[in-house]
């Protein structure tokens, strides 16, 4: 039912009726179509079968058997009490030395020393490991995610800004050929002014194109057809909460669980057992020797009672099992500890570069002023004759630079932005 809603969520917002694709519309939809996700309902699965398969050691376990066996030497009267029992009439024939047996027995453990209490939980923390597992190589998914998103916010503000500068070139043309019919510009500045026109056109087509490889390459992560990103949301600026919710510490934790469960199932496998038995069996000879030395025939027989068994060998290897978990359990503590450390460096290395572009962007308003009024100055200059057409092509390009930087600092801010939520979270 989850993932029916987050397709739907997906299309919806795909959809044209829906606008522009949001950054979180991306990211959940990346996720539902990396192929990696069809892993999780696996590792569930499995997990629930292992627990379903430890509690299952409680239940009577049956066995059948069939032997058949010859003895060198069988139990015997002694020959004077033989010749004796001859006399009164009595044939003692004696035992077989061959003999069979088919038997069935029937156990039922009473009391295992908390070893299926272990081993369903040994199930239940592997698979949670398991799961904080493929959590970490998702994870790695939003940051491809995040590069191709804002790369194509990126290109598409250079083609908007590549848009106005073909029109102010567009503009000043028509200045300069009016120029021309006044005696002012020669015929030379016009065809300046048009090469650059064709030079941004080139530029145009290799951002146009770049833009086209960025979509489709998210359209294969996310599944929303690349017709649809080509209009992407500006995501908007939000809060860095505290650290401590990665998926990398959720898998440090789920592995020192596993191995404090392993010191649990340790521990009760040196703890004795106590069950209750019937074992019934037909064949020859059976439990009363003496009646099968006269008769010698196939009986039926069973036996039923309470069994109690402690197996002393693990004892002498625990210690050194539980201190190979312990030093397991250090290893992932010096792991969190090291990740913490990397963390904690990179979150402060993007804080930087967020307050290092806030200090960028105070100047971007002003910078665009001013070259906006040289620009005007030179085009009015220009239009008297005071000023070359490589001087107005070169102060038009400073305030479509200008414009740019600009829009490429606020991207690259919101951006590092999103970066440091997805490092501390």
């Amino acid at each position: 039912m989850k993932r029916f809603l987050l397709t739907i969520l997906v299309l919806a917002g795909a959809a044209p009726l829906w606008g522009q694709i949001t950054w979180t519309q991306c990211q959940a939809a990346a996720r539902e179509n990396y192929p990696l996700i069809r892993q999780y309902r696996l590792v569930e699965q499995s997990a629930d079968y292992s627990v379903a398969n430890a509690s299952k050691a409680w239940l009577p376990q049956v066995s059948l058997s069939a032997q058949a066996g010859y003895q060198s030497d069988v139990a015997t009267f002694p020959d004077g009490m033989t010749a004796a029992l001859r006399q009164m009439g009595v044939d003692m024939k004696g035992l077989n030395r061959d003999q069979y047996r088919l038997a069935l027995e029937v156990s039922q453990t009473l009391w295992d020393g908390g070893q299926r209490r272990t081993q369903q939980e040994l199930a239940r923390a592997d698979g949670e490991r398991a799961l904080q597992n493929l959590e970490v190589e998702m994870y790695a998914l939003r940051e491809r995610v995040n590069n191709l998103y804002f790369g194509i916010l990126i290109l598409h503000e250079q083609l908007t800004q590549h848009t106005l500068l073909q029109e102010l070139l567009q503009s000043n043309l028509h200045t300069v050929e009016a120029c021309i019919d006044n005696g002012v510009a020669t015929a030379s500045d016009r065809q300046t002014v048009q090469v650059e026109l064709l030079t941004a056109a080139q530029q145009r087509v290799q951002i146009e194109s770049a833009a086209t490889a960025y979509r489709m390459m998210l359209a294969v992560m996310t599944g929303i057809p690349a017709a649809k990103t080509d209009t992407l949301e500006t995501p908007p600026v939000q809060s860095v909460p505290p650290a401590g919710n990665r998926p990398e510490l959720n898998l440090f934790e789920a592995q020192r669980q596993q191995f404090e469960t392993q010191k649990r199932a340790v521990r009760s496998s040196v703890m004795p057992r106590l069950g209750l038995f019937a074992q019934g069996f037909y064949g020859n000879p059976g439990f009363n020797l003496f009646k099968d030395m006269t008769e010698n025939r196939w009986t039926w027989n069973y036996m039923a009672g309470i069994r109690f068994q402690w197996n002393f060998g693990s004892l002498y290897t625990q210690r050194g099992h539980l201190q190979q978990l312990s030093i397991a359990q250090k290893q992932v503590d010096g792991r969190r500890e090291t990740f913490l450390f990397n963390q904690n460096l990179k979150m402060i290395q993007q804080q930087e570069a967020i307050d290092r572009m806030n200090r960028i962007m105070a100047d971007d308003a002003e910078i665009i002023s001013l070259r906006t009024a040289i620009r005007r100055t030179s085009e009015t200059r220009f239009a008297h004759g005071t000023l070359t057409v490589g001087d107005l092509l070169h102060d038009i390009h400073a305030e479509s630079q200008a414009r740019q930087a600009r829009m490429l600092h606020e991207i690259e801010w919101i951006k590092h932005i999103y970066e440091l939520l997805d490092t501390v979270n």
